[in-house]
């Protein structure tokens, strides 16, 4: 069983409160406050841009995706932290576009998840220029693949 109790003092949470939310805006931790302010006050204000590299913040990608990678079974290096996935599809998809400007269109499923079509058909937008998304029925995916298609999104 767990123990409640112990976890609960993990967290600054008000007395009384039984907070369920642990997915958008989850219950502070304790330390986290102050090692907020050990940041900002001693390595973004002391050490400025050179924080970058003096108090490690551009390996932090690669050392914290490490440790969740012990926690899925994946090898040091092959996991890293980033922007929100929405941010990441839309970057993927982009870059899969750069790498075939002969080619401007991404294929994807209908039953693909709504906001991964919303960030493909915002980036086909903004690049104009003919790009655009074509959506097929999951098993139409493979007869649709033609040398038009630079990138192929499926989750």
């Amino acid at each position: 069983m767990t123990d409640f109790t112990a976890t609960r003092a993990m967290f600054d949470l008000p007395e009384g409160i039984v907070y369920l939310d642990g997915n958008s805006l989850g219950p502070l931790p304790r330390g986290v406050a102050a090692r907020v302010a050990r940041t900002i006050t001693d390595e973004w204000g002391q050490m400025l841009i050179t924080g970058w590299n003096r108090a490690g913040w551009m390996a932090l990608p690669t050392r914290l995706g490490d440790r969740l990678g012990r926690l899925i079974g994946a090898k040091p290096g092959s996991v890293t932290l980033g922007d929100t996935l929405s941010i990441k599809v839309y970057q993927a998809l982009a870059a899969g576009l750069d790498l075939r400007p002969d080619r401007r269109v991404i294929l994807s499923d209908t039953g693909n998840f709504p906001s991964d079509l919303y960030m493909a058909e915002g980036l086909c937008r903004s690049l104009g220029q003919g790009y655009g998304l074509k959506t097929v029925a999951p098993e139409a995916l493979e007869s649709a693949l033609d040398e038009s298609v630079a990138v192929m999104m499926v989750t």
